[in-house]
């Protein structure tokens, strides 16, 4: 059930971050109901259906798909309603809960015994490395809308501020690749040593020192635990 629920893990971040672009996620914020909507839950079966190996797994495929159609459409509705800074959250974790749900009963009331003789830590790596890519550069974005946290390079007030485009998330995702990749190793130390040598960058600007130490929290923390995670696997 493990291999499986790990999986659907896998299908579920392609599916709502890697494969939705971002002007779906946009439209998608306008009205309760677009055909957005209809397109990213298409993307949703093909994944969970695809990734689960097993020609059984339609039933639950379908019932993980009309699950996450229906939260992204509260998601919409709680948007467009209330415009609270942590819907994000909200709809990873029904999400979440969606998939434990139904590979459990899946797994509980058909028994998925065609799966793919992969060892649990090598699909848990490849989950690690998705969760590390876009995925994260995601969670950080919202966690900063969350505490209402505004990026020195978007304070119209501060053009000589900006950074190049896309660079941050460039550098995000190197340094969380870098970081997962010597926590499965055990090297613990030389994860804080790279955080020491980026904390010596100085700016003379104190809020966007203080925006880039929170950023390289955020990104290293979520390499980490992400790390342990798949050692405790």
């Amino acid at each position: 059930m493990l291999n499986l629920f790990i999986l659907q893990l896998i299908a579920h971040l392609l599916a709502d971050f890697n494969l939705q672009p971002q002007k779906w996620c946009d439209e998608k914020d306008k009205e309760v109901i677009t055909r957005h909507h209809i397109y990213h839950i298409t993307i949703v079966l093909v994944t969970s259906y695809a990734l689960s190996f097993d020609p059984g797994f339609w039933i639950a495929a379908v019932v993980l798909t009309l699950l996450h159609f229906l939260i992204d459409l509260l998601k919409s509705w709680i948007n467009l309603t209330f415009k609270l800074n942590f819907t994000f959250f909200i709809d990873q974790i029904l999400h979440l809960l969606s998939i434990i749900g139904v590979v459990w009963l899946y797994d509980n009331i058909f028994i998925a015994d065609s799966l793919p003789e992969v060892e649990t830590f090598t699909l848990a790596i490849i989950a690690g490395f998705l969760l590390c890519s876009k995925p994260a550069n995601i969670i950080i974005k919202f966690t900063l809308e969350a505490f209402s946290i505004k990026t020195p390079a978007d304070d119209p007030e501060n053009p000589e501020g900006r950074s190049l485009p896309n660079a941050g998330k460039l550098i995000g995702i190197t340094e969380r690749y870098l970081a997962l990749a010597l926590i499965l190793l055990g090297q613990y130390e030389a994860v804080g040593l790279i955080i020491a040598a980026k904390s010596i960058l100085r700016f003379r600007e104190t809020q966007k020192s203080e925006y880039v130490l929170i950023g390289t929290l955020l990104s290293f923390g979520i390499a980490t635990l992400t790390g342990i995670l798949i050692r405790i696997v």
